[in-house]
């Protein structure tokens, strides 16, 4: 029903036009509704955006991979566009000022329509790349916990290791406090440990 009033509106207001004029007018009117299409985009990439700063983003990657997929797709329009209007108005210059005058002014629209995905294009990519920036942060601070407890460990294992021999004369093994003098040695070495990664600010 909307179709066949914008088809009967469009054919009244076209009566009194030549070919390459009501051309143009179809062009004008199938284009008036593509800025508003694309701001929508971009309030799809503003609330992805607040979804990636809250950390409540899901599946963002393959949200982002679509947004720019169609994105790609009007690109492709728009720039094909500004290729035809600028032909139309160069074969209608000498015959058709008016409508060469026209398809001029539609081929800016298509420009500045153009433009406009190529910038949300770029907002999209942005947005991955913050994405990926915390993707790596968060990686990067897994492995420093693990690179920590790991250099905490190491000394404990290399204790464990050396009094795992059991050599006959390793007198610790016969004295009556070896035991917890091990211990406190394995503690005082862990706290020391943890009081450099305080001091290093690596904790």
């Amino acid at each position: 029903a909307e179709e066949g009033g914008f088809l009967r509106g469009l054919a009244g207001d076209l009566e009194s036009q030549t070919p390459a004029q009501a051309l143009a007018e179809l062009f004008a009117r199938l284009l008036q509704e593509d800025m508003p299409t694309l701001q929508k985009y971009e309030k799809r990439l503003t609330a992805l955006e607040e979804a990636l700063m809250q950390d409540q983003a899901q599946d963002l990657d393959k949200k982002l991979f679509r947004i720019r997929r169609e994105l790609s797709v009007f690109a492709a329009y728009y720039e094909q566009l500004d290729d035809l209007f600028a032909a139309l108005s160069d074969e209608t210059e000498e015959s058709d000022a008016h409508a060469s005058r026209l398809f001029d002014r539609l081929t800016g629209r298509a420009q500045r329509l153009l433009s406009a995905t190529e910038l949300e294009k770029e907002y999209a990519l942005q947005l991955r790349e913050m994405h990926q920036t915390q993707l790596d942060m968060r990686q990067n601070q897994i492995m420093k916990i693990l690179t920590i407890v790991t250099t905490v460990f190491l000394p404990l294992s290399l204790i464990a290791g050396w009094y795992g021999m059991n050599f006959s004369n390793m007198p610790e093994l016969q004295w009556t406090y070896g035991y917890p003098a091990v211990i406190g040695a394995a503690v005082l070495i862990v706290a020391a440990l943890i009081i450099w990664f305080r001091h290093r600010k690596w904790l």
